[in-house]
């Protein structure tokens, strides 16, 4: 009796066995998870278990096949009968690399999300290259987080130069699995890409928009889906990007920070914090905003590229978890620094200051959160605000900015205008 339920356990595992073996295939286009239970009462009480393991793995695929079974034995003393339960899975899962183009900006804040998306993709196995606006050679490529490009090139990618609209000769003929555009404001600068881009066979077109897109609302958070400004250029662009293609995805970017940023955001609260001079916040300062670390920001547009089915005919905030007041913004800053903080707060109207050039976020709550990306992807924020400023300060220190002459002629302006500080 033993020897029968032995050769029965051993009929099913040569089925699934060759079954398995035409799995393989499978594996380079798709996950696949498949499960094969049986049970037989004919079966004496019998312990087994084992597993067999079977892989490939090619330079764009990595693949496995895992194959186990469990045989199971229940003896019941009242009616003197055996049973045995054979459980068989198996569990194939792809992990395909893919061949990203990223459309880079060489201006404002936003080229440093292009330079962390590349290192992140490189990082997980994936093919990059970067076309960055304009000539190798201008200054602006003297400057993060251009001149950090280097970092790209030692783990594997390609930076390359050029006007977007002339996408297809700069990469020479070369078809790319995914695009992202982190360039273009309006549909004049994006429409080139877009549509070289869908007749190349791209498979996957993702875009930077804003969240500045959205119209003011009185219930912060901005949420995906919230009203937009049906007049920004954005807008436009996000539209046709629907309509051209199947799989696509919209990112709206806030504030952020990071190693490589080149636009001043914190830097404009440490330049006042450590020459001990008034850090001037228009209005009340309880205003709301977001601040995410660029990390975060590309390892959402990573899960984008790896999961394309999830992020599809979806726009992302692409933003931290958390709100914090301009105030909280300053005095952050100054834990940063190790340094107290003078904080005068303002009103740019009744002193004739246009506040868009005195301060560098805006006055208003602007504050954005991240929903779809968490419900979505799965993704999870690691932003951390008191941390993330500490390792900001010390690269502000370790380029010498805190010892840089700077002028604050606007700000003198407008200390000269308050004869007392305004009050919260």
């Amino acid at each position: 009796m033993r020897k029968k339920g032995n050769k029965e356990v051993s009929s099913i595992w040569n089925c699934w066995f060759s079954y398995s073996l035409g799995l393989m295939a499978m594996l380079a286009s798709s996950p696949s998870t498949l499960l094969f239970s049986a049970s037989s009462s004919k079966l004496l009480p019998l312990s087994n278990s084992s597993t067999l393991r079977l892989s490939f793995s090619s330079s764009l695929h990595s693949s496995s096949l895992s194959i186990s079974s469990t045989i199971l034995s229940q003896s019941s003393i009242t009616s003197k009968r055996f049973s045995n339960h054979a459980t068989f899975s198996i569990n194939a899962s792809a992990a395909v690399k893919k061949k990203v183009l990223i459309i880079n900006t060489n201006s404002g804040g936003h080229a440093v999300i292009g330079f962390y998306f590349a290192k992140e993709l490189l990082g997980a196995g994936h093919s990059v290259t970067i076309l960055t606006v304009g000539d190798e050679s201008s200054d602006k490529m003297k400057k993060p987080p251009f001149n950090r490009f280097s970092e790209i090139v030692s783990a594997g990618g390609s930076t390359v130069w050029g006007n977007p609209a002339d996408v297809g000769s700069i990469v020479g003929g070369e078809a790319f699995d995914v695009v992202l555009d982190n360039n273009g404001k309006d549909l004049e600068a994006v429409r080139p890409v877009i549509d070289w881009a869908k007749s190349s066979g791209a498979k996957q077109f993702l875009f930077i928009s804003s969240a500045g897109i959205y119209k003011t609302t009185d219930e912060p958070p901005h949420v995906e889906g919230d009203a937009v400004k049906a007049d920004a250029g954005h807008v436009g662009v996000e539209k046709y990007i629907e309509e051209t293609f199947d799989s696509w995805a919209i990112f709206r970017p806030q504030y952020m920070l990071g190693s490589g940023n080149n636009k001043d955001c914190e830097e404009w609260f440490f330049d006042r914090i450590v020459r001990d001079r008034p850090v001037l916040i228009p209005g009340s300062g309880l205003q709301l905003t977001n601040i995410a670390h660029v990390r975060d920001l590309s390892a959402i547009l990573t899960l984008a590229v790896e999961n394309p089915d999830a992020a599809s005919h979806s726009i992302f905030n692409l933003v931290s978890d958390r709100a914090v007041t301009l105030n909280g913004i300053a005095k952050l800053c100054a834990q940063a620094a190790g340094r107290p903080v003078n904080i005068v707060h303002y009103d740019p109207k009744a002193i004739g200051i246009d506040a868009k050039k005195a301060f560098p976020f805006r006055t208003v709550h602007f504050y954005a959160e991240p929903r779809a990306a968490k419900t979505k992807l799965g993704w999870s924020s690691t932003t951390n605000l008191p941390e993330d400023l500490k390792e900001r300060f010390e690269e502000y220190v370790k380029i010498g900015r805190d010892k840089k002459d700077i002028k604050f002629e606007l700000d003198d302006k407008i200390l000269e205008a308050l004869k007392v500080p305004v009050p919260v």
